[in-house]
């Protein structure tokens, strides 16, 4: 625990008190390079794609070439995402935890100015993505060494910028080699794995995890967090509406984990290239009815809404719901469901304040 963080969230602009948090996005992204996911054709006439302006006619590649389109996996327009943000300001958002960790363009000085110019309270991550984004210094680091950039991030500042991180994550697992379903199989981020769990544990702050959605490896993961000490009541497994077997969900909010829908506003099926009846990308009024089967068995204090920005289809000027889609559009068509304002309050507001608030 830090003496000097308990009891607050930890901000890009400094510490506030959990009730000036408000309405939160738990997982978002403002500056992020999804480099690591590009993938160049073989076909001549995709080619021409990779460089593209996201114009209209293009929109309809967005969902199936996601990875193609230089542009669709990058958010680096500051006007831009100044005026995607103020959007969600005027819908009556106060929070957004920028979940962009190391290997994906985690940009600590666009986000203080961003936060300055939007008014809105952001949360910066630490720690690191997916194997495919690593730098290649982190290979020559030892899991100590990780560890102690971590803690630094969070109780000195990231390099020599002052900001500090109020989080740990979004921490990667991902890809066929962390599958993980030979268990004596080596996952290449354990090593970052633990030391984030271990920082967890000693600093209390919240962790994102971004799994693989293998069921082995969702196992393992928590096993490796939990052995090294975390507080799984701090601990997210990002990217969980995938999972339509909910019991794979309920055995991780069981064990204290929060799980968390992300994808609101996305309903392209195209985006999830799998072919098995357990993964599969629902649209929002199937993930509504997911949380409320959660809700109704019970695990109504482990459940996170948020849309997860990554991707430029998601954002209004190209056509998506933008930041503001879950208090625009879902929480009406909740209430229609039968959500209670207290529960949708729980999840929006009380839920993040909980696992944002250092311990």
């Amino acid at each position: 625990m830090i003496e000097e963080l308990s009891g607050k969230i930890s901000t890009v602009l400094g510490t506030i008190t959990p009730t000036e948090a408000g309405i939160t996005l738990m997982h978002e992204h403002v500056f992020v390079d999804g480099s690591c996911f590009q993938s160049i054709p073989n076909e001549a006439s995709l080619k021409t794609l990779i460089q593209s302006e996201i114009k209209p006619e293009l929109i309809k590649h967005l969902a199936k070439h996601w990875n193609l389109i230089s542009r669709h996996i990058k958010l680096n327009d500051f006007n831009l995402m100044h005026n995607e943000l103020k959007n969600f300001v005027l819908s009556g958002g106060k929070t957004i935890v920028e979940a962009t960790s190391i290997g994906i363009g985690r940009d600590p000085v666009a986000v203080a100015k961003i936060s300055r110019a939007t008014g809105l309270n952001i949360v910066l991550g630490s720690s690191y993505y997916i194997p495919s984004s690593y730098p290649e210094y982190l290979y020559n680091m030892s899991e100590d060494d990780v560890y102690d950039q971590i803690v630094k991030d969070i109780t000195v500042g990231i390099n020599d910028t002052g900001i500090k991180a109020g989080l740990i994550g979004e921490v990667g697992i991902g890809g066929p080699i962390s599958q993980m379903v030979n268990p004596n199989q080596k996952m290449p981020e354990e090593k970052v794995l633990r030391a984030s769990a271990r920082a967890q544990a000693y600093t209390g702050a919240p962790m994102i995890i971004h799994p693989s959605p293998i069921k082995e490896s969702l196992r393992k993961v928590s096993e490796i967090v939990i052995d090294c000490g975390a507080d799984p009541s701090k601990i997210v497994f990002a990217h969980m509406d995938i999972q339509t077997d909910l019991d794979v969900l309920k055995t991780l909010t069981k064990q204290g984990f929060n799980v968390e829908y992300d994808a609101w506003g996305i309903e392209d099926t195209e985006l999830i290239d799998s072919s098995d009846d357990l993964l599969q990308l629902p649209n929002d009024n199937q993930r509504i009815k997911h949380v409320r089967k959660l809700i109704n068995d019970g695990y109504i204090n482990n459940l996170i809404m948020t849309q997860d920005m990554f991707l430029g289809l998601q954002l209004q000027k190209n056509g998506g719901k933008g930041y503001g889609h879950i208090i625009d559009n879902l929480i009406p068509r909740m209430k229609n469901f039968g959500f209670t304002k207290k529960e949708i309050n729980n999840i929006l507001i009380v839920n993040p304040q909980r696992i944002l608030t250092f311990k």
